[in-house]
């Protein structure tokens, strides 16, 4: 007997496998490529679910299942229709199969919209909670590579990604460790400056804060590098980023399951992507502004120079979206956080940093590295 090759869907999963198909007298028989039988299928129930087109696959389909046999060959059509006289007969499915399932999909959306919206959030937050921070510092190193394949650069192997001046290192840890000196759980910060154009900054799991040359090289004063290290310490002190590390994680598994792939990709590479292209809700960025403007107060540091940037980008760009204006497009609408600061008029008590210490961060990227600068 003849056998035709074929992809089979069992109807239960998405997941297709390879077959051979041969016509029996009461119908198909579906075989392993290894050679045992799969299952069989009555030839009254067989049907045609479209009518093939030249140069097109033939599509079968089991009558009262979603199976399908999928078969290049469409010298099947003709010595099946023997075999399954309902072949070409067109199958009408009655309006209370419809209603029934138009239910169906309406409550698997809602269920599907609070295990989305309302679960996963609420254990990325317990999960978050219970990770010791080793775990933590090494998805945010991992995080962290990733983001910077993801980021414009210099490509070739011997180019630095990271910029590695120790002296303008420094002086951002210090700036960072005066904005958090008297919160009662402090987070340990790792400052860490990348050598891409790109205007942003990113808070990655394990108190990495990542700065870019873009960033450093748009801001005109260090009260403005502090507002913005600010804000990211806000992220930082809340977790947000391996809150939506597992959340990233949990949506990929569910539609894992859904759509019957479990591989997917890499956690850390899709977080990184994420805060590229996708970035936190407007809610937590602003939760996360009034953090900035809480810390500043305390650290004595005005608000002027962080309504500057704000005010320079907005003039210079407007409200602009891409990779280049990375920090304006992720966040709430410049012109709102522009009202927001102003409207804060946090008057600046002292200098952000010394004026040796800011030309020191300007000079962060005279040194380069292929590695993070990270312990």
């Amino acid at each position: 007997m003849a056998r035709y090759p074929a992809r089979y869907y069992d109807g239960l999963t998405a997941r297709s496998r390879a077959v051979e198909v041969e016509i029996a007298a009461t119908g198909l028989a579906i075989f392993d490529e290894a050679g045992p039988v799969v299952g069989s299928w009555p030839g009254k129930g067989i049907r045609l679910v479209e009518r093939p087109r030249e140069g097109e696959p033939v599509r079968l389909g089991l009558a009262g299942t979603t199976a399908r046999l999928i078969l290049d060959d469409p010298g099947i059509v003709e010595p099946l229709r023997r075999a399954a006289p309902h072949l070409l007969r067109r199958h009408r499915t009655s309006r209370r199969t419809v209603g029934r399932i138009a239910l169906w999909g309406v409550l698997a959306a809602a269920s599907l919209a609070g295990i989305v919206l309302v679960l996963i959030p609420l254990m990325s937050a317990q999960l978050a909670a219970v990770t010791p921070d080793s775990a933590k510092y090494r998805l945010g190193r991992t995080v962290l590579v990733h983001l910077v394949d993801l980021l414009p650069g210099p490509r070739t192997a011997s180019a630095g990604r990271y910029c590695a001046n120790e002296d303008g290192l420094a002086a951002l840890r210090r700036l960072v460790e005066r904005l958090g000196a008297d919160l009662e759980d402090r987070p340990t910060v790792h400052a860490v400056v990348v050598n891409v154009p790109l205007v942003n900054a990113f808070a990655l799991p394990g108190g990495i804060m990542v700065f870019t040359r873009g960033l450093l090289d748009e801001a005109g004063s260090l009260e403005e590098i502090a507002g913005i290290a600010a804000h990211e310490l806000g992220h930082l002190a809340h977790d947000h980023s391996t809150r939506a590390l597992y959340r990233s994680f949990a949506v990929a598994l569910l539609v894992g399951v859904l759509f019957g792939d479990l591989t997917g990709g890499t956690l850390a590479g899709g977080l990184a992507e994420w805060l590229v292209n996708t970035g936190y809700s407007r809610e937590i960025e602003r939760d996360a502004d009034a953090f900035a403007l809480e810390r500043l107060k305390a650290a004595g540091i005005g608000t002027e120079g962080l309504a500057d940037f704000f005010a320079r980008l907005e003039e210079k760009h407007g409200e602009e979206s891409g990779p280049l204006f990375g920090l304006l497009s992720t966040h709430p609408a410049t012109a709102e956080r522009l009202a927001h600061i102003r409207a804060a008029g946090l008057p600046g008590l002292r200098q952000a940093m010394g004026d040796e210490d800011w030309t020191s961060v300007r000079q962060t990227c005279l040194t380069l590295q292929t590695t993070p600068p990270l312990p």
